[in-house]
C-alpha cells in the first residue's frame, strides 16, 4: 500500500495514541517486546495491538505494557472478514482473548487461511515454484498470510520486489491467488461483543477513495452492531479524514486512529501522518481509561 502524504490543519496535535499495530504474531516485523519497547522511546503513551486474525501475542502485550507505566494498552486484533460482497477488516478492542466465542470464531478464522495457504502453495507448485510450508512457518511466529509468501518468493529469487510478488502471484489477479472463505461482519461483531469488546472499521478510505459508498456501508454496519470508525489512518488524506469525522459524529460511532505499522515505512513516520485534533484525543484518552 502507498501511504500518500497529508497536510493537517494547524490545530491538530502530534498524537500520541495507536490503536492499530501488528507484531511478529502475524505480518509485522516486530515482537510484543520491541514494540512495548519503541513505543516507549517515541513517546506513545497508549497502544492496542491488531494482528490479524490473531490475539496470541495481546497477553505478553499486555504484561509487558503493565511493567512501563507510560503506556497503556488495551486488548485487540483485526479480523478479515466480509459484508455483503464486500471484503473488508474489522478491528476489535477491550474484548477477553480467552472468551470462548472469540477463540471458537478465530479458530473458524485460521483454518480458513491455513486451506487457503495449502491452495496458494498448491498452484505455485503447479507454475513450478516450490516453497514448502516449513518455509513459511519459519518465517511466521503466528498466522501465515501472504506477506510471508512474498518474502519467500523474493528470498529464492522468483521475484525482484514484494510487490512483484503479489503482482504477478498472490494479488487478486495473481496466478496463484486463492480466494479465502468468507466470515461475516455480522459474525464477527458479535463474538467480539460476547467478549467484552467493541468493533471498528479498519482504514474506510481505502474501500471507497471518492467517499461514494461509505455513508450507506457505514449505515448498513451500524445495523449489525458496528461500534466505530477508524478515521485517521496514514492511508486517508485530510479530505478523507475530515468526511469520516463528520460521519462518524453523525452516526454517533467511536471514533479512532492508528498506524497500521507493519515494518515500512517507520513507525514514526506513520505516527506523525496521523495527528488528530485535541478534542478527538482528549475523548479517545477517556474512553481508553474505561478499556481493559
Amino acid at each position: 500500500m502507498v501511504f500518500p502524504s497529508v497536510s493537517m490543519p494547524p490545530n491538530m496535535n502530534t498524537n500520541t495514541i495507536d490503536l492499530h499495530i501488528h507484531s511478529t504474531f502475524s505480518d509485522g516485523t516486530l515482537s510484543p517486546g520491541e514494540l512495548i519497547e519503541k513505543a516507549s522511546a517515541m513517546g506513545i503513551t497508549a497502544l492496542a495491538l491488531t494482528d490479524h486474525d490473531t490475539v496470541a501475542g495481546v497477553e505478553i502485550f499486555k504484561k509487558l505494557g503493565r511493567k512501563n507505566n507510560l503506556l497503556r494498552i488495551i486488548s485487540g486484533v483485526e479480523l478479515s472478514v466480509w459484508h455483503d460482497d464486500l471484503s473488508i477488516h474489522l478491528l476489535g478492542y477491550g474484548f477477553d482473548p480467552k472468551h470462548p466465542s472469540l477463540q471458537a470464531g478465530l479458530d473458524t478464522i485460521q483454518r480458513a487461511r491455513e486451506v487457503r495457504n495449502r491452495g496458494i502453495l498448491e498452484k505455485l507448485d503447479s507454475l513450478g515454484i516450490s516453497i514448502s510450508y516449513d518455509e513459511l512457518d519459519y518465517l511466521a511466529q503466528g498466522q501465515i498470510g501472504r506477506p510471508h509468501f512474498a518474502k519467500v518468493l523474493l528470498e529464492k529469487g522468483f521475484v525482484n520486489c514484494l510487490d512483484e510478488a503479489f503482482g504477478r502471484y498472490l494479488g487478486k489477479k495473481g496466478k496463484a491467488y486463492v480466494a479465502r472463505k468468507k466470515f461475516p461482519a455480522s459474525q464477527a461483531i458479535e463474538i467480539i461483543k460476547e467478549a467484552g469488546g467493541v468493533t471498528v472499521l479498519a482504514h474506510p478510505g481505502t474501500l471507497d477513495p471518492q467517499y461514494y459508498s461509505l455513508p450507506g456501508l457505514m449505515s448498513s454496519l451500524k445495523k449489525v452492531g458496528l461500534d466505530g470508525l477508524e478515521v485517521y489512518h496514514p492511508s486517508h488524506s485530510a479530505y478523507m479524514a475530515n468526511k469520516l469525522l463528520s460521519l462518524g459524529r453523525k452516526e454517533s460511532l467511536l471514533l479512532t486512529c492508528g498506524t497500521d505499522y507493519h515494518a515500512k515505512p517507520e513507525w514514526e513516520e506513520l505516527l506523525a501522518r496521523i495527528s488528530i485534533p485535541e478534542s478527538l484525543n482528549n475523548e479517545l484518552v477517556n474512553w481508553l481509561k474505561t478499556v481493559d
